[in-house]
Order: C-alpha cells, then structure tokens, then sequence
C-alpha cells in the first residue's frame, strides 16, 4: 500500500489529531497516545460507514520535500566538502543525501549550500548539526533555527 493512498494528518502539542471523512465531511478528534512510536498508518471508518486511510505525522514542523542540488563542508572533519541532493526542508532543519555520507557522524557541523527553485533562484547557505546519520540520508538542524525561517527559505517551505 503506498502512502499515496493516505490522507496525511498532523498530531498536535496536546497529542491529538483530527480527521476529516473524504466521502461525508464529518470531522472528529481523536488521541494520538497509542500510536506515538508505532504504526503511524490507520484505517479508519466514519459514521458514514466508509473507510478512509490516514497517515499521522508526528513531526513538529512540516517538512517539504525538494530535489536540490548542493554542497556541504564538514567543518569537524578538515574541511571535507561534498556534493549533496536536498530531499526535504523545514524552518528547522532539512534532509539530505550524498555519496560520501558513510563518513559523516552525529554531532559534525557542516555548512550547507544550495539553490532553491523559487523563481528568484535565491540562495541558501545555513550551518548545521547533523543529528541522524541511516543508510543513504542524513537529517540535520539549523544551528541557528530561529533565523532560517526568516527570509527567503522560510517563505519557500510554508508555500
């Protein structure tokens, strides 16, 4: 089942989530408590006796997902520098992949730069702290989060 097929639903502060039939409308809150850590991926019937599938999203921002070229330089390992394709961004931190990520390790700062497919075509260029290093992708935050959302790249991941 691909996750296309689901209607993606973000939980809130308070551990709730709502949903919204896609046949009736009908809208009903329900808790998020049994599914933190579990499967995100439900079935759920309405009232209306149809059954829709939603997702929930845990994620304290939402993400956008992109397919950027860029570069990065791991200021904890000499300088290395290296292409990186940008999966995903958010006011907070973004996703990327590369070739040289077996190298990489949690806690390494490496400033990140890449071109966003606005239509100015403005430029990033932002320090991070990786923080996830699985397979082929490593998640990282903005070292200084409360201004990447300003400007350019946080109008860019709100629209």
């Amino acid at each position: 089942m691909s996750d296309s097929e689901y209607s993606v639903t973000y939980v809130r502060e308070n551990n709730t989530a709502g949903l919204t039939c896609p046949h009736c409308g009908q809208w009903r809150l329900i808790s998020a408590d049994l599914f933190r850590g579990d499967k995100h991926k439900l079935k759920v019937k309405c009232t209306c006796n149809k059954v829709f599938k939603v997702l929930l999203e845990f994620r304290r921002k939402v993400r956008k997902k992109t397919h950027l070229r860029g570069t990065y330089l791991n200021h904890s390992q000499k300088g290395t520098k290296s292409d990186a394709l940008i999966l995903d961004v958010s006011v907070i931190g973004l996703t990327f992949s590369s070739l040289y990520i077996p190298s990489l390790k949690v806690e390494d700062i490496l400033r990140i730069e890449f071109t966003l497919d606005d239509m100015q075509q403005n430029e990033v260029l932002r320090d991070v702290v990786v923080r996830n290093v699985w397979q082929k992708r490593v998640g990282c935050e903005y070292l200084a989060p409360g201004r990447s959302c300003e400007g350019p790249l946080g109008f860019y991941v709100m629209s």
